[in-house]
């Protein structure tokens, strides 16, 4: 019954009456042990057949009205594709500032932020510090060298420590 999530309370009170309700009471009640006349029983099947087709109506005329707001269906291929292909976020074409460029959209301060933050990711300041002074051929490779050692040996190291937190969620000290 998902379908009656996207209705209101009030709506399904008014258009699905005795659709969710109990059980009607009927006029007379069947007993399993008496013993029943088949003109009886017909009547007794007729009238939960009743009760049972006008809960299926009010269910049925319940779903056609809200046929159209809840259930869609699925697009074809094409239909996919020409929404897609009229989409009205074309990207400029790639310039040598293209990723260079930090949108500023109102909050001057929150732009500045954003380009501190890329600079600092990109590594521009220490690149900049180092290129004030030359830096010789061997010394520029022993740094390298250097500096790729440390981010292997952090990295083995971030590798153990999850490792441990990992044996220590198991159960083990």
């Amino acid at each position: 019954m998902s379908w009656l999530r996207g209705l209101a309370p009030a709506t399904l009170s008014s258009t699905a009456k005795g659709v969710l309700s109990p059980r009607p009471n009927l006029s007379f009640r069947m007993l399993s042990n008496a013993a029943h006349s088949p003109k009886m029983l017909d009547k007794a099947a007729k009238a939960r057949n009743n009760v049972v087709m006008s809960q299926w109506a009010s269910l049925q005329e319940t779903i056609d009205r809200t046929a159209g707001t809840a259930q869609t269906k699925p697009k074809t291929p094409d239909e996919i594709w020409a929404d897609r292909s009229q989409s009205n976020t074309f990207h400029a074409p790639a310039d040598p500032f293209t990723g260079r460029r930090v949108f500023v959209t109102g909050d001057l301060g929150e732009a500045f932020r954003r380009l501190q933050t890329r600079l600092r990711r990109n590594r521009v300041p220490q690149e900049v510090s180092r290129q004030k002074r030359h830096e010789k051929k061997g010394v520029k490779r022993r740094r390298l060298s250097s500096e790729r050692w440390r981010r292997v040996f952090a990295n083995e190291v971030r590798k153990k420590v999850q490792l441990v937190s990992t044996i220590r969620r198991r159960g083990a000290y």
